[in-house]
């Protein structure tokens, strides 16, 4: 029935031999959806509703699996003035790791304690990591904030869903100003925190806790790196590891992800001597960071020439940007142009950003459109010719620019990518006027030229961009002789206001016979056979008659004004509609209702009259996919088809969104948009929104033709 449905099946039981005497239960295969081909995905509930826990862990706690994380569905977001409020902290549950039950906030975080430390006025509060102590009989959970020196609290429980509550005393650790963190137990169980140093080079400590999990005891060791955050500590065998967003890049849409090992949790502990950025190909490919010529400083007039490829990961892949510095006398200081296609209003498709930093901030930004497009991954040949106090630069031979400025009289060259953003950079030669060659790079050596790109230690590299993501943790979960070890990452919305929308990617290490672990893989899916999982279900609304299901959906936000959406379906018997689901969710603070309605469809596939209508205020919508259930109560015929339309004409600010799935998992009906108000309709066609409805028997208060007049 299920399978009928379009509900996912996801775990299927595998038959084990069972131990003499011991009723041994079945293993159980089960099946980790990240996406599809055309990338990430949502993770629903079981009631249909975004997974809203981001930045936590996997625990297995008895025979459940317990996930995480930090709340973004009531409307939070980071820094932003006026304040909005901090969500709290989120725990779901599974019997399969497929399927996830909501169990509700970890505590009231609604609270006069709680929303002064953690709201967008302040830097906030995250990484919710639980263990549970054998000793005491408590579950142990702590969270990063802010506002006290130490940079966190600690709360326990009788229970792993909550609710906890926090301990009288804050914990004491040898070091303050802690970041994101992990809590490990050991075999032997002996607990230990690993956290960021966000005060020191953001390098990480690991510390040895006492014996009730809730405070240091000052016996703790550094990793000796630096620019790195997200630690997670697990053990294999003899060996302890540590993974780490490597560098780290907040909110960004995919950061590296490293590992260090240790023959014990306090060292030492040994990683790799490399720089920030690897050379590709011949070709050095940097992110999130920017680095100048170690030669230079006393350079007045010059040449430089380069080849530059801007990759499309601004913004969560929203554009591509790419820079080079001239007359810098480091990375805060001097002249950056930037080619890319970022949407500057007036200059879309393709600019030129020229600013001059002082001091680390633009003194003075112009933007200027260029006469062609940048295109992300496209290969291009820069020069910019420094005379004086004029500047001349060429893209591809083109003369684009002539800028006259006398900020900085000498400095050296450099590359320059920002949060979020990289490029490829290749080809780089600095002439004189009397065409004297002062430098030249052609990355096919190591990076001895440059300042900023020296080696130094650093984890041993398994993905450059962890699958889209940035690194959370590494599950141990127990599996057929022995463990299975699932690293999971934030496929974060890169910085947006809405950070509810952000995904999951989950994929298991694997390791070489030395120990090492291997390159991320980032599969689609993932069959992983473990011990104890049990057979989970979705829920099932009562009269359940159609359904889109919940495979392959993902985001998008436009509906308001004139842009409506709508989604057709068959009735698939006589009834009353009793119920339609429709998933959405807000963004970017809208400042009217969303309008449902269900009408009749007409010969041409477009909405049709009228059958029913309701609103839905702002406050009544999740930041978050989530259904938005109404009760039409009207009559349908079997064989019939309808439409869902949803609208928000009075908005003028924000919008409301939808989950799409681009490949037709819905035969039944289709994705319909309109621009103009509803006038005129256009078929998305191989798209269907999300979607469920429930036909009741028996009669509606009022009956209502089912076909157009």
């Amino acid at each position: 029935m299920a399978a009928a449905l379009g509900l996912p099946l996801a775990a299927v039981a595998i038959p084990a031999a069972a131990s003499p005497g011991t009723g041994a239960a079945p293993l159980m295969s089960t099946t980790v959806v990240n996406g599809d081909t055309h990338g990430g995905t949502i993770r629903f509930d079981v009631d249909g509703n975004a997974i809203d826990a981001h930045d936590g862990e996997i625990q297995r706690f008895g025979d459940r699996y317990y996930l995480y994380g930090t709340s973004y569905g009531c409307g939070y977001v980071r820094l932003e003035r006026p304040a909005t409020p901090w969500c709290g902290y989120r725990v779901y549950s599974s019997s399969d790791l497929a399927r996830w039950t909501d169990e509700g906030p970890l505590f009231d975080a609604t609270t006069a304690a709680w929303q002064p430390r953690c709201n967008s006025a302040t830097l906030s509060c995250y990484r919710p990591h639980i263990a549970y102590n054998a000793a005491s009989r408590k579950y142990v959970l702590w969270v990063n904030t802010y506002e006290v020196p130490v940079h966190f609290h600690v709360l326990t429980s009788d229970s792993p869903t909550g609710p906890f509550l926090e301990q009288p005393d804050l914990p004491k650790l040898a070091l303050n100003g802690g970041g994101d963190m992990d809590l490990f137990v050991d075999d032997d169980g002996s607990a230990y925190l690993a956290y960021t140093l966000t005060g020191n080079g953001y390098d990480i400590a690991v510390e040895r806790l006492d014996e009730t999990y809730t405070t240091g005891t000052g016996a703790y060791t550094r990793l000796e790196v630096r620019n790195t955050e997200a630690p997670s500590l697990f053990r294999r065998g003899e060996t302890y590891y540590v993974t780490l967003s490597d560098p780290n890049c907040a909110y960004c849409s995919g950061t590296g992800a490293s590992y260090l090992t240790a023959p014990s949790p306090l060292g030492p502990w040994t990683g790799a001597m490399r720089g920030d950025a690897p050379i590709i190909d011949g070709q050095l490919k940097l992110a999130n960071l920017g680095a100048v010529s170690k030669p230079g400083l006393d350079w007045t007039d010059y040449t430089l020439d380069l080849s530059v490829t801007p990759l499309q990961t601004g913004g969560g892949g929203a554009y591509a940007q790419a820079g080079w510095f001239f007359r810098a006398q480091d990375t805060r200081n001097g002249y950056a142009w930037l080619i890319g296609n970022y949407p500057h209003p007036g200059a879309t498709g393709g600019n030129l950003t020229k600013v001059v930093y002082v001091d680390g901030q633009p003194a003075k930004v112009t933007v200027l459109k260029l006469p062609f497009s940048i295109v992300g991954g496209q290969r291009y040949q820069v020069r910019t010719e420094v005379l004086g106090s004029t500047f001349r630069t060429w893209v591809n031979g083109v003369l684009v620019d002539t800028t006259t400025d006398s900020t900085y009289a000498t400095g050296r060259i450099g590359l320059r990518e920002t949060t979020g953003e990289s490029g490829l950079f290749d080809n780089v030669s600095v002439a004189a006027p009397d065409g004297t060659l002062l430098f030249q790079e052609g990355f096919s050596g190591d990076t001895a030229q440059w300042i900023g790109l020296e080696p130094r230690k650093r984890g041993f590299p398994i993905s450059e961009d962890s699958c889209g993501g940035q690194p959370a943790d590494v599950a141990v979960l127990p599996a057929p002789g022995g463990r299975t070890y699932l690293f999971q990452s934030d496929r974060w919305n890169n910085g947006d206001q809405n950070e509810a929308l952000a995904t999951h990617n989950w994929v298991p290490l694997r390791f070489r016979a030395d120990g090492s672990i291997e390159p991320l893989t980032c599969g689609a899916t993932y069959d992983l056979t473990l011990a104890g999982l049990k057979q989970g279900s979705d829920r099932v609304p009562a009269d359940l008659d159609q359904t889109t299901g919940s495979a392959g959906f993902r985001a998008f936000c436009d509906t308001k004004g004139a842009l409506r959406r709508a989604q057709t379906f068959i009735a698939g018997r006589s009834g009353v509609l009793s119920r339609v689901a429709y998933t959405s969710f807000q963004d970017t603070h809208p400042n009217g209702p969303l309008t449902v309605a269900i009408t009749t469809l007409r010969p041409d596939g477009t909405p049709g009259d009228v059958l029913w209508t309701d609103t839905r205020q702002v406050g009544d919508l999740s930041w978050a996919p989530t259904e938005v259930a109404v009760a039409p109560d009207i009559a349908v015929t079997a064989g019939t088809s309808y439409a869902v339309v949803v609208s928000a004409p009075t908005l003028t600010k924000g919008c409301y969104g939808m989950a799409y799935a681009p490949d037709d998992p819905y035969a039944g009906g289709a994705a319909l948009v309109s621009t103009d108000g509803g006038t005129s309709w256009r078929v998305e066609q191989g798209r269907d929104l999300k979607l469920e409805t429930s036909v009741r028997p028996g009669s509606a208060t009022a009956s209502v033709p089912a076909a157009a007049a």
